[in-house]
């Protein structure tokens, strides 16, 4: 009886395991556009990690993905709820205010960056 509880207690632990490590891949971006605050619009580069969520991330959450942007020495942003199936991703924070889209047919970025203004512009796949 021991020697059962000790094996599904080791199969379960396998499987969060898995579920843990495999349920996301990740790509990266380089991005290049404008940052427009205020009506004053500069050239900035971004760089953008997009993670999509495998199918079984559904049975506990409603997000197909998270992403993180980078404007080098000014700023990091966390986006944790991503919708939109196909081509055009829909961007929110945590809380579900809609911050921008990202298209993966064009690789094109328009997101509210938080206190910094609004960035639009297209990007290069840099990574995995």
């Amino acid at each position: 009886m021991l020697k059962v509880i000790g094996s599904l207690l080791a199969l379960l632990a396998a499987l969060y395991l898995i579920a843990v490590n495999f349920s996301a891949v990740e790509t990266r971006y380089e991005c290049t556009g404008d940052l427009t605050q205020s009506d004053e619009s500069s050239p900035t580069t971004l760089f953008l990690k997009h993670q999509t969520y495998r199918w079984w991330v559904n049975l506990w959450s409603d997000s197909k993905g998270s992403a993180w942007i980078e404007i080098p020495n000014q700023t990091v942003e966390y986006f944790g709820n991503i919708s939109g199936d196909g081509d055009i991703l829909q961007i929110a924070d945590s809380t579900g205010r809609f911050k921008g889209n990202f298209s993966i047919l064009s690789n094109s970025l328009g997101i509210e960056v938080s206190g910094i203004g609004i960035f639009s512009g297209g990007c290069t796949r840099v990574g995995q």
